[in-house]
């Protein structure tokens, strides 16, 4: 088992009320409350999902032929592109 130490934080007084009503409903003392709370605001975070961009990159392909096409066609000459 590792040995711990005693630390002395300061804290508003209705925060230690909340915070020993949560320890209570979780089955932990507010010590055990504190340093899990302390661990997992620490924990490496997971890289969130790239944007949109990142996420759909490559994932489309373009169907030759039928009305597509057409709009295709017309986008093109409207921004003339073709």
């Amino acid at each position: 088992m590792r040995m711990k130490d005693r630390v002395t934080v300061t804290m508003d007084r209705e925060l230690i009320v909340r915070a020993k009503r949560q320890a209570h409903r979780t089955g932990t003392s507010l010590s055990g409350f504190v340093e899990r709370s302390l661990q997992a605001s620490m924990a490496p975070q997971t890289k969130p999902a790239g944007s949109f961009v990142e996420r759909w990159a490559g994932q489309f392909t373009l169907r030759e032929g039928g009305i597509e096409d057409l709009r295709l066609q017309a986008l093109k000459t409207q921004h003339r592109l073709a």
